[in-house]
């Protein structure tokens, strides 16, 4: 336990450096991204002209410091287009020629609200439909000062709702983990940005239990399965087989001495019938600045297999607009 509260303190306080001002600054906001989504509700427009919208979706994000892998898809960042005129050149060939409003929003997908939006004008011209749309979608121009004060407002109103939604969020995050809902409740928690000083101070406070409750019921459920692999050969496969199951016990796991008695009964047991050598130890932390590291790399680790486990989400962001 004193490595975990080392470990913890570690991050604590690094964390503590970088989040002393709540206010929203540039290095700060920085650290929220938003989930980019092109909605499929657009009508009209070409499917070749998704995925220029997406890109140009993260390049606006990018641009104002929103960008990056978002961890809470809660917070979407997404766009609708309409048509307003469409006009055949006087041109030979004649062109087609395109003028669209593009608004952008930023929101919360969870709770349907909308915290900012902005609209631009754009024009393309092509010698078809779809190519004058394309080409009206390339004019977006990602830094214009109108999508600049929207995705403001948004990042505002996101730290407003984690300042606010804190205690919620933890007792949320508690009731997880009592059901036993661990990488749930971890990736709620690990989701607060840093900026959010106070939320996320509480919330790196009561990640230290959730993850001792994780460590301690995976370490039993792995112990009970190289329990079961070596009793039901006790063989020196058996004894590969349960370690591969004990391979991932950390030593900050209740159960973390069970285990290193059951490796010194298969080694004993493996040498005096079989006259083999099984090497195996369990993993130890390393000394000195690579306990910040190590535990950050966990808490990721827990967040990825959470995440991965999860159903894609099929946005419908009708309630935008």
């Amino acid at each position: 336990m004193k490595h975990l509260l080392l470990i913890i303190g570690l991050i604590t306080m690094t964390q503590w450096g970088f989040s002393q001002n709540q206010n929203a600054k540039a290095d700060d906001v920085g650290r929220i991204a938003l989930t980019t989504v092109v909605p499929q509700q657009i009508a009209g427009m070409p499917k070749q002209a998704e995925s220029m919208l997406k890109n140009k979706l993260s390049q606006v994000a990018t641009k104002n410091g929103m960008g990056g892998s978002a961890t809470n898809p809660q917070f979407i960042l997404t766009a609708n287009v309409a048509i307003v005129t469409k006009d055949i050149t006087p041109t030979a060939p004649p062109m087609i020629a395109y003028n669209l409003e593009v608004t952008f929003y930023v929101a919360d997908y969870v709770n349907k609200i909308k915290y900012s939006s902005a609209t631009v004008a754009i024009k393309g011209v092509g010698q078809n439909e779809e190519k004058a749309y394309i080409s009206a979608i390339k004019n977006i121009n990602v830094g214009a000062p109108a999508l600049k004060a929207c995705i403001e407002e948004g990042k505002t109103k996101i730290i407003e709702y984690y300042n606010s939604k804190c205690d919620f969020i933890i007792k949320e995050a508690k009731t997880l983990a009592d059901t036993k809902k661990f990488g749930e409740a971890i990736y709620k928690l690990t989701s607060i940005p840093d900026v959010c000083k106070e939320c996320y101070m509480k919330a790196m406070d009561n990640v230290k239990p959730i993850y001792q409750m994780y460590m301690d019921d995976k370490c039993n459920k792995d112990l009970a399965k190289a329990r079961t692999a070596w009793g039901g050969s006790l063989t020196y496969d058996g004894a590969v087989e349960a370690q591969s199951y004990m391979a991932g016990i950390t030593p900050d796991a209740k159960c973390y001495k069970e285990a290193q008695d059951l490796i010194k009964e298969i080694k004993a047991k493996v040498f005096a019938d079989q006259k083999k050598e099984w090497e195996f130890q369990l993993m130890v932390y390393k000394d000195g600045v690579d306990l910040q590291k190590q535990m950050i790399d966990a808490y990721k680790e827990v967040n990825i297999a959470y995440a991965n486990n999860q159903p894609d989400v099929v946005y419908d962001v009708t309630f935008l607009w």
